[in-house]
C-alpha cells in the first residue's frame, strides 16, 4: 500500500513540474532583440541573443525565442512594436496549440537565420555554465499572423475593436 501512495505521490509531482515548466517555457523571456530592418514583403529581420548550455543549443533556442519575441513581446523600433498577441491568458486557454507548434518544432517554417553561418566573436559570450549567442534571424511576420488568425489566437486585422 505504501508503494502505491509513493508511486502516485511522485507522479504526481513529476506531472506537476512538466505542466510548469511548459508554460513557463511559452512566454519565456530570455533573451533580447535589436531591430535591423524590415525585410522583403512580409518579413522582418532583427538580431536576436539568446542562452544554451552549449552553442548550437543556443543557436536553436534562437530561433524559438525570435518567434516568442514577435508573439508575446514585440520588436522594438520596428513596425512590430506590441505583440502580436496582447492577452497572454492564450497561453492557458490554447496550451494545446502553443505546444504543438513548439515541441514538434513547426515555428521553424517562419523562421531563418540571416547570416552566413558564422557568429560574429562580440556575439558570442559564455554566461557562467551557459553560453549567449547573438544571430540575425528573419520571421515571417505576415505568414505567422495568418496562422495565429486562423486558429483564433489572435483576431484578424479587419476586424472590429
Amino acid at each position: 500500500m505504501k508503494k502505491i501512495i509513493l508511486v502516485t505521490y511522485l507522479l504526481f509531482f513529476f506531472t506537476n513540474i512538466i505542466g510548469q515548466n511548459t508554460a513557463q517555457d511559452f512566454s519565456s523571456m530570455n533573451y533580447e532583440v535589436q531591430f535591423i530592418r524590415t525585410g522583403l514583403e512580409g518579413t522582418i529581420l532583427f538580431k536576436i541573443f539568446s542562452y544554451g548550455k552549449n552553442e548550437d543549443q543556443a543557436i536553436e533556442n534562437c530561433k524559438s525565442d525570435a518567434l516568442k519575441a514577435v508573439m508575446f513581446k514585440g520588436i522594438p523600433g520596428s513596425d512590430l512594436r506590441d505583440p502580436m498577441i496582447k492577452d497572454l491568458s492564450v497561453l492557458e486557454t490554447r496550451k494545446d496549440f502553443f505546444e504543438t507548434f513548439f515541441t514538434t518544432k513547426q515555428y521553424l517554417q517562419y523562421v531563418s537565420i540571416s547570416s552566413d553561418g558564422s557568429i560574429d566573436g562580440e556575439d558570442r559570450l559564455k554566461v557562467g555554465k551557459k553560453y549567449k549567442i547573438g544571430v540575425i534571424v528573419s520571421v515571417q511576420k505576415n505568414t505567422l499572423r495568418k496562422l495565429l488568425e486562423s486558429s483564433g489566437i489572435i483576431k484578424p486585422l479587419n476586424a472590429g475593436f
